[in-house]
């Protein structure tokens, strides 16, 4: 582990040495330090059991950038995240060129567009939950190696933003079963649009999935056997598209803060994917160096049974609970306090209440940690 650190910080910092000469490098950093626990024995959420750990949402983030001039930069930053046992990853490397006063081009790998919160996803400093609700800020997939415009046009009194972004992006899943996570042809933009207190957010995405498990892969062999015809358009996720809408509404009338946040996910008919609607709802109360916050979030995936009637007499009982399997419907409520105790640090407390109505469970979990900026 302590070889792979090396390794991944001496690339990091060689980026930049051949630009010494031209332009200064800027480091700056942040980080989250959390632990938290479910208040009972036979709970577990997030990953989270009945005694308290400290590795789930951890992580220490590193970006380096320098600013070559007549528009030209360059940017890359690395994260070392608990949950991964604090394997450092490259979250972004690209370069980023001016072409106009209002129009700028990264190259490299770029942040995707999914949320509000898009851009500060794992800057825990920047938002107060100490981390955003996994009922909607739930993609596996927080980048894309390819390229994306960013073109920034006032409309009177509304200042708009809009990107373009296109590319592909391979391994996303670092799960121990997946032999194959590959999410490629995307295609994102979304559309930004603030004037005083509000800011708006429409966005889209699709592109080609692509996903290999130790358990699609059995089913897609067992099933093949019987209706190959069925398990490749049905049970195989391999270049299944998937569409993503979304929209939200962020309302600053401080001390007060309101966020309504939604997302749809749509994707082919499969056997072992719902479509998955996704809704958040926070308010947020600043008194001094404290906020006291509550958020209600939902996660519903919806699967169409119909499919079971589509395969041969002797799997549609398997199939049919196969789609009962894939199907939830998640709502969460959390309340969190903040304390900023440094300019640059906050210490956070949030007490999660979640409840699975599918399968009637129910956890409830006590989470507290300290984000900073360096």
């Amino acid at each position: 582990m302590k070889k792979i650190l090396v390794i991944a910080l001496s690339t990091f910092c060689l980026m930049f040495v051949s630009l010494t000469s031209q332009a200064e490098i800027v480091f700056h950093g942040f980080a989250s330090f959390i632990g938290g626990a479910t208040l009972d024995s036979d709970e577990t959420y997030l990953g989270y059991e009945n005694k308290l750990e400290y590795d789930k949402d951890s992580l220490y983030a590193l970006q380096a950038s320098s600013n070559m001039g007549d528009g030209l930069s360059v940017t890359g930053q690395l994260i070392a995240r608990g949950a991964e046992n604090y394997k450092p990853e490259f979250e972004w490397m690209y370069m980023s060129y001016n072409l106009t006063s209002t129009l700028t081009a990264k190259v490299g790998r770029v942040r995707t567009a999914f949320y509000m919160f898009s851009e500060y996803l794992e800057v825990g400093y920047t938002f107060n939950w100490l981390v955003p609700p996994k009922e909607l800020y739930a993609a596996q997939i927080t980048n894309l190696d390819g390229i994306s415009f960013l073109y920034n046009m006032p409309i009177g009194a509304i200042d708009s933003q809009y990107m373009l972004a296109i590319g592909n992006r391979r391994n996303y899943s670092e799960a121990s079963d997946a032999s194959l996570s590959d999410f490629t042809s995307i295609i994102q933009a979304y559309a930004q649009f603030e004037s005083g207190p509000y800011t708006g957010k429409l966005i889209y995405a699709q592109g080609d999935l692509s996903a290999v498990t130790t358990t699609t892969a059995g089913a897609v062999t067992a099933f093949a056997a019987v209706d190959p015809a069925f398990t490749s358009k049905y049970v195989a996720i391999e270049d299944s598209q998937l569409i993503f809408t979304g929209a939200a509404l962020d309302m600053d009338f401080y001390p007060f803060k309101v966020l309504l946040e939604y997302s749809f996910l749509d994707f082919e008919d499969l056997v072992f994917i719902g479509d998955e609607t996704r809704t958040l709802a926070a308010a947020a109360y600043t008194m001094g160096e404290n906020t006291f916050s509550y958020t209600w979030s939902s996660n519903v995936k919806e699967n169409d049974a119909s499919l079971a009637n589509k395969v041969a007499a002797p799997l549609q009982a398997t199939v049919a609970g196969l789609i009962a399997g894939s199907e939830a419907d998640v709502t969460t409520h959390t309340l969190g306090v903040r304390h900023d105790f440094h300019d640059s640090a906050s210490v956070k407390v949030e007490l999660i209440s979640t409840e699975e109505t599918k399968l009637k469970t129910e956890a409830t979990l006590l989470r507290f940690g300290v984000d900073m900026l360096f």
